[in-house]
């Protein structure tokens, strides 16, 4: 198991999880979401350590194929990368200038609609 970092494996299960089944969602969940070990997994499953970590793997190299397919993370992550290079830009537009607040203010929108509107 590659492991991907608890940050991507959140991504990916936000994106593609509901093209998992709901085992495999139960357990990416378990393990990546909620921090359980293979060993309470397993226990709850009534299943091996490994058996877990076989389904763990076959699960992320499911997702992994989605995202080549589909792209939707790496999609995701251009548009943060330009809404963050726009908020740069326009902080540096003049505070009392009406044209650079009605810019703010959309970007500010956009960045809501596109979730990221931590950027």
């Amino acid at each position: 198991m590659g492991s991907p970092d608890r940050v991507r494996a959140g991504l990916l299960f936000d994106l593609y999880g509901p093209l998992l089944t709901e085992h495999q969602q139960e357990a990416w969940q378990l393990y990546y979401l909620e921090d359980w070990s293979l060993a309470e997994i397993s226990t709850v499953e009534q299943v091996s350590r490994a058996a877990v970590h076989d389904l763990l793997d076959r699960t992320e190299k499911l997702l992994e194929d989605y995202e080549a397919r589909l792209g939707l993370l790496a999609q995701h992550q251009r548009r943060r990368a330009r809404l963050e290079e726009a908020l740069r830009l326009v902080a540096q537009l003049p505070r009392n200038s009406r044209e650079a607040d009605q810019v703010r203010t959309s970007i500010a929108h956009l960045a809501e609609e596109e979730g990221v509107s931590d950027v």
